[in-house]
């Protein structure tokens, strides 16, 4: 057989294996899916903890007092310049001094504002001769015992200088007990963050992918019984193993791609890559080295996994095999995090400890030539070795005849057009709706940054409104068009009775009373709520919005959401998850689906939002499904959004949110029950009109 011949079989049994496996659902799903969703939602989790945790500089301190009278004395102590340390002392902490924010606490006991975590600590002076000040901390709170001992420090200091500079009037032969002098040697050898944390992320990324993949072409084979048509195949058995092993790294290294490119993309586009390199900008070169060493660990995995999952006659057993290697490569990933551990001697051709040391070096900037060069040869000898036990291992099967499918026919449009999606249809446009709308949101968040000063406030609202189309529109378009499902029945687009037009008027007027004091009881049970800094953003958005036409304010967040939002939430997912599900099930599914993408706001997690708009989901998931249409929806949707956006405009004419929108009030009775009975005509009207029609099917 000549050479040519050869190389094209292996040519065609490596496409053949990675066709395969690609094309299996499950791999798609830890390639894809996984990546882009766990990522946003690991971010915005973060950023949801820095900013409940009330998270400030560390060297900033919250001090509650009672009165003005303690507060000016305490300020007098803390600003006198006796009650600075050395500047000896200063430079043993870092050459910095905390700062104390006093706060008058008037109509709360600082104690109890230190129970509720408002401040880091509560002082209290009784004037006698001399002043007594009392100072209380919270046990197990780090930074409150931390912000005692600096306080108690500075009084202390006051006290020091003070009786030194008596002793000295007293005695002028007085001289301090010593002088404290500070100095430091040798060179910082602090790795940065980078270096320690994607060696780790590294490993971990390319097991992930690369496990499933290398038992199902090996134990897989065996468990379907197609291990004896690969015998024969007129194609040596290593060769058979080479395009098994080219199908394991090829899908090991695209997963652990497309994580670390989400991962960057995520820290970047949500202001979080300082964290990680000290600058906002994203790490381009960093990246480009870090892709050149997956290529290294994609092929090292996928050889020790593909011989260790030989010996296997079974997916179980296999799984069996693997899950104790998975743990133990966790620990050369650790070795990142240890100081004084060199890429040299033995670690340099150590099996997996090398190259995790030579991504460290690398990171960090400073690697030795011979050690990675060892490195490198050392993990392409071991991968070599575990592919040549594997052929030994591995017994003749191979199948060459199998479906004549390309990878590219995965993404090519069914020949069947179908009036509805797919559940799977509609659980991968939310998988896919989830980082476009991170990273949409974000992204814009990213570039008023940069340029809004330059921006105007309009041009805001526009982008804003651009933002909403390329992802609750533009993701469930493409996703309607690539499934061929018909749009009007897909989008739930047919005319409901006109009756119920008047109908979902009146629950729009009425619903937003329902929307505020669920906001209000969520805040009484712990469920988020507006701390003072917020609602005095808020307010001054209100402010500023007045500088925009009422037209552009109802068109960004009311026409814009009520259209956009309601053709992705009640008409894609709701015909969808309608052709399986009970209607009591749909509506609550997708109202709580609905909830979620206004949680998901921004970089952060408003978890406040969740119960109002999921209530607000609850009521137009059962206009859409009575009405049998997306329509009414939209309409209740705009009336709802419309008349909250012009209150809050012109909320200086209603003495209620003139006065009592601090205090995230109940409403007043009569408010309630006005637009409550309001809502109830409107949804009796609703259900009137809709007696004669099939709810919730298409026409």
């Amino acid at each position: 057989m000549s050479g040519h011949v050869m190389k094209g079989r292996i040519l065609r049994l490596c496409q053949k294996e990675l066709r395969e496996t690609i094309r299996d659902r499950r791999t798609v799903m830890t390639l894809l899916i996984m990546p882009l969703l766990l990522y946003p939602l690991l971010s915005m989790a973060l950023n949801r903890f820095l900013l409940t945790s009330g998270a400030r500089p560390t060297n900033v301190f919250l001090v509650g007092v009672a009165t003005e009278r303690e507060g000016e004395l305490l300020r007098s102590y803390l600003d006198d310049p006796q009650s600075a340390p050395p500047d000896s002392v200063a430079k043993s902490s870092g050459g910095g001094i905390a700062e104390f924010d006093i706060r008058l606490s008037e109509e709360i006991d600082p104690v109890d504002a230190l129970y509720a975590n408002q401040i880091d600590l509560a002082v209290e002076i009784k004037f006698e001769e001399p002043p007594q000040v009392i100072i209380t901390a919270f046990r197990g709170d780090g930074g409150s015992q931390n912000a005692r001992r600096i306080l108690v420090e500075r009084l202390q200091w006051l006290r020091s200088n003070f009786a030194q500079h008596v002793a000295k009037m007293l005695a002028p032969d007085y001289r301090p007990p010593a002088d404290i002098v500070v100095d430091e040697i040798g060179q910082e050898d602090e790795l940065p963050l980078l270096a320690t944390i994607v060696p780790l992320v590294l490993v971990l990324m390319t097991i992930t992918g690369a496990v499933y993949p290398a038992i199902d072409l090996t134990a897989g084979e065996r468990e379907r019984g197609t291990m004896e048509s690969l015998m024969a195949s007129p194609v040596p058995r290593f060769y058979v193993l080479f395009a098994k092993y080219i199908a394991v790294v090829i899908v090991a290294l695209l997963t652990a791609m497309i994580n670390l490119l989400a991962m960057f993309t995520t820290l970047w586009v949500s202001g979080m890559m300082r964290f990680l390199t000290g600058d906002d900008a994203f790490p381009l070169i960093a990246v480009l080295q870090i892709l050149g060493l997956l290529v290294l660990f994609s092929g090292f995995f996928s050889a020790l996994l593909l011989c260790l999952t030989s010996f296997a006659k079974s997916f179980k057993e296999a799984q069996a095999y693997l899950i104790p290697v998975m743990l133990l490569a966790l620990a050369p990933g650790m070795l990142s995090l240890m100081p004084g551990v060199e890429l040299s001697g033995p670690l340099a051709i150590a099996p997996l400890i090398s190259i995790v040391l030579l991504a460290r070096d690398l990171l960090a900037g400073a690697f030795n030539p011979v050690g990675a060069l060892a490195a490198i040869v050392s993990t392409i000898g071991y991968a070599s070795a575990a592919l040549a036990v594997a052929s030994r291992l591995f017994g003749a099967d191979a199948v060459t005849r199998t479906s004549e499918q390309s990878i590219g026919s995965f993404f090519h449009r069914p020949q069947k057009v179908t009036p509805v999606p797919s559940v799977e249809s509609a659980a991968l446009m939310l998988s896919l709706l989830v980082p476009i709308y991170f990273v949409g949101s974000n992204g814009l968040m990213r570039f008023l940054q940069i340029f809004g000063d330059s921006v105007s406030l309009s041009a805001k609202f526009w982008l804003n409104i651009l933002t909403l189309l390329l992802t609750f529109g533009l993701v469930p378009f493409v996703a309607t068009y690539l499934g061929r499902h018909r749009f009007r029945s897909t989008f739930r687009l047919q005319m409901p009775p006109l009756l119920s037009f008047v109908g979902v008027i009146l629950i729009g007027l009425g619903a937003w009373t329902l929307a505020h004091e669920a906001f209000v009881i969520a805040e009484a049970i712990g469920i988020g709520g507006l701390s003072e800094e917020r609602i005095e953003q808020a307010l001054g958005q209100l402010a500023a919005w007045k500088q925009v036409p009422p037209w552009l304010l109802l068109l960004t967040f009311a026409v814009a959401p009520a259209v956009i939002e309601e053709l992705c939430f009640r008409g894609f997912l709701f015909s969808s998850f309608l052709r399986v599900m009970s209607p009591a099930r749909t509506i609550v599914l997708t109202a709580v689906l609905f909830g979620l993408f206004h949680v998901f706001t921004g970089n952060a997690l408003l978890i406040e939002r969740f119960i109002p708009t999921t209530l607000l989901g609850l009521i137009l998931g059962w206009i859409a499904y009575r009405t049998g249409s997306v329509l009414p929806g939209m309409l209740m949707h705009l009336v709802h959004n419309g008349l909250l956006e012009m209150v809050g405009r012109y909320h200086e004419h209603f003495q209620f949110f003139g006065s009592d929108l601090d205090d995230q009030a109940h409403l007043p009775l009569m408010w309630l029950v006005v637009a409550s009975a309001i809502a109830v005509a409107g949804a009796g009207i609703v259900w009137a009109s809709t007696r004669e029609v099939k709810v919730g099917q298409t026409k």
